[in-house]
């Protein structure tokens, strides 16, 4: 009768200080490699509350998280200043780099950059730019297509009459 009851106390013993050591990882000052800027630390999820200027960044990978304190949330998020944890929330899904939420700088490919949106195509009265992928203003003296052009014969008209010879004291 007392083999089992002390194999008991024993297993209770040993559950109790696992579950001390690992409460004992879990709160670190934030020293370790992992921990930089971090107030509260976890071996297994990383930071979970960062010092007072940074910003909490947590990646996600499948069910797993892990959280890393931050001077700068990283391209494709924006940080949000709260007063109890500054964290990195992650831009739209057209965005590939953004201010806030509702504000992007930079477009994912396809997309095309106007007024801090993402659209797929510019809207009228804009041009899209290849190299930058953003809706520029189309400039008033800036060619224009060719259905926007005066009509073949005219222009023909414009230039006899430019090589006409100039009388000598008239203007054309």
């Amino acid at each position: 009768m007392r083999a089992p009851l002390c194999l008991l106390l024993l297993v209770a013993h040993a559950v109790d200080m696992l579950a001390l050591n690992r409460r004992k990882k879990q709160v670190g000052t934030g020293l370790g490699g992992n921990c930089t800027g971090c107030i509260i630390c976890s071996e297994e999820n990383g930071c979970s509350t960062c010092q007072q200027r940074l910003f909490l960044f947590i990646r996600r990978e499948g069910i797993r998280q892990y959280g890393k304190c931050l001077h700068d949330c990283p391209p494709g998020y924006f940080g949000i200043r709260g007063q109890e944890v500054n964290r990195c929330k992650k831009c739209g899904a057209t965005c590939e780099s953004c201010f806030s939420q509702d504000f992007c700088i930079r477009c994912k490919r396809q997309f095309y950059l106007y007024k801090g949106k993402c659209l797929p195509t510019c809207p009228p009265g804009t041009l899209a730019h290849q190299n930058t992928q953003e809706c520029q203003e189309r400039n008033p003296g800036q060619k224009k297509g060719r259905k926007d052009r005066r009509p073949r014969k005219d222009r023909k008209l414009d230039r006899r009459l430019d090589m006409r010879p100039q009388q000598p004291g008239l203007q054309p």
